[in-house]
């Protein structure tokens, strides 16, 4: 499942070269689910981000109700799940494997991952190098909406808190990040560039 056509015609003409039977190619989370309904698969391989719809992670989650012993590759832009959806805290399908593509160096990553998961060996995230991974989920909802261009006001309001509660999250995020305090108004846009990978 992925929405960049030229890289989901990839994927599958590698995967068939080596010998794995794909039982579907979907475009969308929606194709995908219709596909999931009608077809038992043992591996679902999803991109994290496919659009404004639902996320592949969502989909995983709605495969393993069909099969609770699925395996998952994660393929993905975003080194932190949560990025891809806006700060909101991620659960995996427990026999997966995240991979980031800028990590594929060799072609067999892939291939890797894919074995892995079916010989139900998935063990989820690995250990992330971003420094978005030292942030709780609240935290990465806060900055999400502070790189989304919200006031501080507007913040605490679609969060249900203070104001002042806003302005401590971002100062320990700033700390937690190392972006200095004393950057006042650029400290915003300073964050919110960490947060779009900029």
């Amino acid at each position: 499942m992925e929405d960049d056509t030229l890289l989901r015609t990839s994927l599958e003409q590698s995967l068939g070269h080596s010998g794995r039977e794909i039982c579907f190619s979907a475009g969308s989370a929606k194709e995908a689910i219709e596909s999931l309904s009608d077809t038992a698969i043992d591996v679902l391989v999803a991109d994290v981000h496919l659009g404004t719809e639902l996320s592949g992670i969502e989909v995983a989650r709605v495969a393993e109700e069909y099969n609770p012993n699925i395996g998952v590759v994660y393929l993905t832009s975003y080194e932190d799940p949560r990025l891809a959806l806006n700060g909101a805290p991620v659960q995996l399908v427990k026999n997966s494997v995240y991979l980031v593509k800028q990590s594929v160096q060799t072609g067999t990553e892939l291939g890797e991952a894919i074995a892995t998961v079916a010989s139900k060996k998935g063990s989820g995230l690995p250990q992330s190098k971003s420094p978005l991974s030292k942030l709780s989920n609240r935290q990465m909802r806060t900055l999400a909406l502070l790189a989304a261009g919200h006031s501080n006001k507007e913040i605490a309001r679609i969060r249900g808190i203070t104001e002042q509660s806003v302005a401590i999250s971002i100062n320990r995020i700033s700390k937690s990040l190392g972006i200095p305090s004393h950057l006042d108004r650029n400290q915003r846009v300073h964050l919110a560039r960490v947060f779009l990978g900029k």
